[in-house]
């Protein structure tokens, strides 16, 4: 039954319809391909953002359907390191654009972006944008570790700011949770590179109020950013739980959010 079809690209055409007519909320997980210190792999920010979706369709069928994740972002900034690949900014919010575009196209009036990587946001904040002026569809987008920041902040260990900010404890610990075996924990050091700054600084649980981006070899040797020593499967299975109950939550209110008329004042 179309219902209990969570995987957007098992269903058929006529499964897509219904789909549609049932209101079913779409969540695209957009991630990178990009290092992560020596201890986690290349897939990271895309694994996680498909790991919240997955559960979350998981416990909510009715609303919920996991579209195929975007596994290339904006990572320019991560280059200096082997194994990153990075997408141009003007062509990865083309390609999102379009992917929601489509869906908009076949009927789906609300579209939920999950990211994984905090290097594709300010993209990813203009492909919403395009969506909302340029079709019939709303679209959210939300950074999956927003929606567990209150337990993050409770469980933390490591220091703020910095530690949760790059491969650190919040990445390890979901990593150590969902599959423990991809992660080298004899390899995982502490490093914050970046100067301390009342104004300026790096981590998931709280940007800093002046925005900055630097390339990532100045100031790390090792790729990380963060402190993923005190990271624990206990925590990660509590932050990945808190993210997709309120990733429930919010689809649940989006679903009933009222699309309201353009009204041209000309």
């Amino acid at each position: 039954m179309i219902s209990r079809k969570i995987f957007y690209f098992e269903l058929t055409w006529p499964e897509v319809k219904e789909a549609v007519e049932r209101g079913k909320i779409p969540l695209l997980p957009v991630g990178s391909t990009e290092q992560h210190g020596p201890h986690l792999p290349l897939i990271t920010d895309t694994f996680l953002a498909y790991s919240v979706c997955v559960k979350a369709a998981e416990k909510a069928t009715e609303d919920l359907l996991v579209m195929p994740p975007i596994c290339y972002g904006c990572s320019e900034h991560h280059m200096d390191f082997p194994g990153t690949i990075s997408a141009d900014g003007g062509h990865f919010i083309d390609y999102v654009y379009d992917v929601c575009k489509g869906l908009a196209i076949h009927g789906f009036k609300r579209i939920i972006i999950v990211n994984g990587h905090g290097g594709n946001t300010s993209f990813l904040d203009v492909v919403i944008r395009r969506l909302s002026n340029e079709t019939s569809s709303i679209c959210a987008m939300v950074p999956w570790w927003n929606l567990a920041v209150e337990e993050a902040t409770r469980l933390r260990e490591s220091e703020f700011p910095g530690g949760m900010a790059h491969s650190g404890e919040l990445e390890t610990s979901m990593w150590l949770h969902l599959k423990p075996e991809a992660v080298y924990m004899d390899k995982a050091v502490k490093e914050i590179g970046f100067p301390k700054s009342e104004f300026i600084w790096f981590d998931l649980t709280r940007k800093s109020p002046v925005y900055f981006s630097e390339r990532w070899s100045k100031m790390s040797e090792t790729g990380i950013l963060g402190d993923p020593t005190v990271a624990t499967a206990e925590k990660g299975e509590k932050l990945l739980n808190a993210a997709v109950e309120n990733l429930i939550r919010f689809a649940k209110e989006f679903k009933e959010r009222k699309i309201l008329p353009q009204v041209d004042h000309h």
